[in-house]
C-alpha cells in the first residue's frame, strides 16, 4: 500500500543526455575553471613552500633572539591569510564550498592570539599550502604531456609533412657487437666479427604525415582524446576540490573578515 508522500523514482539519464554530457566537455565553462585552477597549482604552491620554509626557517633559527617567536607568530598569521585566499580561489574555479571558522569579535589580543597558534585547523592549513606544491607539480606535468600531445594532435594540418614537429616517444639506440676475448690453454684468444650491428629503435608514437588526409585523421584523434583528456582534468580538479574542502573546511577567516566582524560588533 503506498502512501501519498512517496517520491516518484528518478529517471536514469538517457543515452542521448549521457553523450552529450560526454562529447560537451570541452565548451563547459567548468572545465577551463578547473584547468585555470590546476594551471595556477604549481606556480601558487612554489610561491606558498618558498615564503613559509624561509619564515619557519628564520623564525627557529632566532627563537633565542627576542625577534624570532614574533617573527613565527607573523609566518603562522600570513599562512591563515593564504589559506583563506585557497579557500577563495577554490569557491571561485572549483565550484566547491569551504567555509571558514566562526569569528568570535570579543576575544582579546592575547586569547586571539593562543586560538591562532593552538587551534588545529590552523596546521590543517598550513599543510595544506605545504602540500599544494607537490599537487601543483603533479597537475603541471600531467596537463603539460597531455596538452601537448592533443595540441600537436590537433594541429597536424598545419605541419603535415614536416618531420621535426610532432610526437615522438622513444629514442635511437646503437648497439655495436664487442669483440670477444678468451684464454683457452694459457693463450688468449680474440673473434672478431666481419662487421658491427647496429639496432636501431625508432619512433613509437609520430604524427608525422605525408599528406593532408594523414594530417586530418591525426586531427580527429586528438579531438576525440581532447574530450577523453578533459575528462581526466575535471577528475582530477574534482579530487583537488575535495582534499581542499577537507584541509580548509574551518580554517581561519581573514583579517578582513575579521575587522568587518568587530566593527559590527562595536557599532
Amino acid at each position: 500500500m503506498s502512501t501519498g508522500d512517496e517520491s516518484p523514482p528518478i529517471a536514469p539519464r538517457s543515452v542521448t543526455s549521457s553523450a552529450r554530457w560526454f562529447l560537451g566537455v570541452p565548451v563547459r565553462k567548468q572545465t577551463y575553471l578547473n584547468l585555470l585552477y590546476l594551471l595556477l597549482a604549481f606556480p601558487l604552491g612554489l610561491i606558498y613552500f618558498v615564503l613559509l620554509v624561509t619564515g619557519f626557517s628564520v623564525g627557529v633559527g632566532l627563537i633565542i633572539l627576542v625577534f624570532g617567536l614574533p617573527l613565527l607568530v607573523m609566518t603562522i598569521l600570513f599562512a591563515t591569510q593564504l589559506a583563506a585566499f585557497e579557500r577563495l580561489l577554490a569557491d571561485v574555479l572549483l565550484d566547491a564550498t569551504v567555509p571558514h571558522a566562526a569569528v568570535d569579535p570579543t576575544l582579546g589580543a592575547l586569547d586571539w592570539t593562543k586560538q591562532l597558534l593552538f587551534d588545529l585547523r590552523t596546521w590543517t592549513g598550513v599543510a595544506y599550502l605545504f602540500s599544494k606544491f607537490f599537487v601543483g607539480l603533479f597537475a603541471f606535468v600531467v596537463i603539460t604531456v597531455l596538452g601537448s600531445i592533443v595540441v600537436t594532435l590537433l594541429l597536424a594540418p598545419l605541419h603535415y609533412g614536416n618531420p621535426n614537429v610532432g610526437i615522438t616517444l622513444g629514442s635511437t639506440v646503437e648497439f655495436t657487437m664487442p669483440e670477444l676475448a678468451f684464454d683457452r690453454g694459457g693463450q688468449s684468444v680474440s673473434l672478431d666479427f666481419p662487421y658491427s650491428t647496429t639496432i636501431e629503435t625508432g619512433e613509437v608514437i609520430s604524427t608525422y604525415a605525408d599528406s593532408a588526409w594523414g594530417a586530418l585523421v591525426f586531427s580527429a584523434i586528438g579531438v576525440a582524446l581532447c574530450i577523453v583528456v578533459s575528462h581526466l582534468f575535471n577528475a582530477l580538479a574534482w579530487v583537488v576540490a575535495r582534499f581542499t574542502e577537507l584541509m580548509l573546511h574551518g580554517t581561519r577567516p581573514s583579517i578582513i573578515t575579521e575587522l568587518r566582524a568587530r566593527e559590527r560588533s562595536d557599532g
